[in-house]
């Protein structure tokens, strides 16, 4: 998220609560059909099955794509929200960045519990990306202010299985997106203000321990954006190590290999893109952006790529 301002699964192999939370157990793969929905400033998007989700923070709702038809699946007054993921088992989590809290739905996205301050009792803000572990627990970024002259206030939260949300990591300009890589055990988070992607090491679940620069936008050989705000912002980790990097307020998906190198270079037609997916059983990369960031309702759109592995 930036300015506010104002898998492949065949059916007898879905479990039955992925059935009973996508909704489509008897829906045909729609390989290769592209994606273009209208959407306000969506962000977050989450592939379940045959099923995308997505937020959409200036409608404040979230919203279903599934058998060629887009509907509206949740909505709260005032939530804001940035981002919708599964939990793996019988939900889903959502982040209210407007409404500074953290809600867990059931698969009818009726509430089961809502979090709005960590462990120490400190008021959550500004939730802004998440990602969740095998376990279906939650890791999300507090972004702190969108703002360059602002603290580095960001932050990275964990919520164990027991509703407990504990800081685990601090000191961002701006934390934005955010990926865990399970099989190293590592979080990548984008820190959006200073135009660098971070690697925290997991020591334990909730806690960090070494913290690296992964990438730094300004060394990658592309050509710097005009907007002053532009950085990094969803994250979208590939099997094959790739890091798929929503450079928000340059109009591009940035791909890097492992090491750190520049691999590739996707372009949108969204400035404010904000987040990027891949849609295992259509072999799309899914992104989301909006074209003002400004003005409301701040239009955007949900559109799908090719596979350009």
């Amino acid at each position: 998220m930036g300015s506010i301002h104002i898998v492949t699964h065949v059916l007898r192999r879905l479990p039955p609560v992925l059935l009973l939370c996508t909704g489509s157990a008897l829906a045909q793969p729609r390989a290769g059909v592209a994606l273009d929905e209208p959407a306000f400033y969506p962000e977050g998007p989450a592939v379940v099955g045959k099923t995308l989700f997505w937020a959409e923070m200036s409608a404040h709702r979230i919203r279903k794509h599934a058998d060629g038809v887009t509907e509206t699946v949740w909505t709260s007054s005032g939530c804001g929200p940035t981002s919708v993921k599964f939990n793996g088992r019988d939900g889903f989590w959502i982040l209210c960045h407007l409404a500074h809290r953290v809600v867990r739905v059931d698969c009818d996205f009726r509430t089961v519990a809502t979090y709005e301050r960590d462990v120490e009792g400190s008021p959550l803000a500004w939730p802004n990306d998440a990602t969740v572990d095998e376990a279906g627990r939650l890791y999300f970024t507090s972004a702190g202010l969108f703002d360059l002259a602002a603290p580095a206030s960001g932050a990275v939260y964990f919520v164990d299985s027991d509703g407990r949300v504990r800081k685990v990591a601090d000191g961002f300009r701006y934390a934005n997106g955010i990926v865990l890589d399970r099989r190293r055990k590592r979080l990548y988070v984008s820190e959006h203000l200073n135009r660098r992607v971070h690697v925290l090491e997991l020591k334990t679940p909730h806690t960090t321990g070494r913290r690296s620069v992964f990438v730094d936008l300004d060394r990658l050989p592309v050509p710097k954006p005009g907007y002053p705000l532009a950085g990094p912002d969803g994250l979208f980790l590939h099997r094959t190590g790739d890091l798929y990097i929503a450079e928000y307020g340059a109009g591009r998906v940035l791909v890097v290999a492992r090491n750190g190198r520049l691999k590739d270079v996707i372009p949108v037609p969204m400035p404010f893109v904000t987040n990027v997916v891949f849609w295992e059983e259509r072999r799309q990369f899914v992104i989301t952006g909006a074209f003002r960031n400004d003005v409301p309702p701040m239009r955007g759109r949900v559109i799908s790529v090719a596979h350009r592995q």
